[in-house]
């Protein structure tokens, strides 16, 4: 029982220390941040972070995987029983952009580290090139260069999420965005409005994704 609630407590510990460098790294980017910074807005001395994370660098890379690899598990979830590429990957996109309004932190988040860290496009990129590649196999997409095609689609994700949290936010831009998407990979403009306007599934948390 000691050890349950010792193993508890760490975990709480933890999530206190990657919640608090989640919100800086939203604000500030991931190479602004600094320890001091992280154990202040969790209320932890500095000794305490050490306990769980050897270099600030650590504690980034962490809560990149917590908060990227969660979301990419989720949309996964989300799309699992979907038949049309075009659909897992619209709704994908409206998914990522529309969570810019419920969760402007992550959002936020997934700004900064666009511009400054790998890690977005190594945890979501293959799940991107999957659904597009699934798309050519299919018939549904006509691309020509994949890998660049992927690479045009997170630039103008991270640029489109950056506009929506900027933006007195009117219209549906997150169907826009993926409209826009889907026009670019090879569909007409009414059959890709007609997969943009299909509702959108319920985001699982990741509890759910995992079950």
């Amino acid at each position: 029982m000691a050890s349950d609630r010792r193993s508890r407590k760490a975990e709480a510990t933890r999530t206190r220390l990657i919640g608090a460098a989640r919100r800086l790294v939203a604000e500030l980017g991931p190479d602004a941040v600094t320890i001091a910074q992280i154990t202040s807005a969790a209320d932890l001395g500095t000794g305490t972070f050490y306990n769980y994370f050897a270099t600030r660098d650590d504690i980034v890379t962490a809560v990149i995987q917590d908060t990227v690899e969660s979301m990419g598990q989720r949309l996964d979830a989300m799309t699992a029983d979907m038949s049309d590429p075009a659909e897992v990957f619209a709704a994908s996109l409206r998914q990522l952009m529309g969570t810019a309004v419920s969760e402007p932190v992550w959002a936020w988040f997934v700004v900064r580290i666009g511009a400054a860290h790998p890690a977005l496009i190594d945890i979501l990129g293959p799940r991107a090139t999957r659904d597009l590649k699934r798309g050519i196999d299919e018939g549904r997409f006509q691309i020509e260069n994949l890998p660049m095609t992927a690479d045009v689609v997170f630039g103008s994700l991270l640029a489109a999420i950056h506009s929506y949290l900027s933006s007195d936010r009117q219209g549906d831009q997150p169907a826009q965005y993926a409209e826009l998407n889907l026009r670019m990979v090879g569909l007409s403009r009414a059959d890709a409005a007609e997969v943009c306007r299909r509702p959108l599934p319920h985001l699982p948390e990741l509890k759910e994704a995992a079950r």
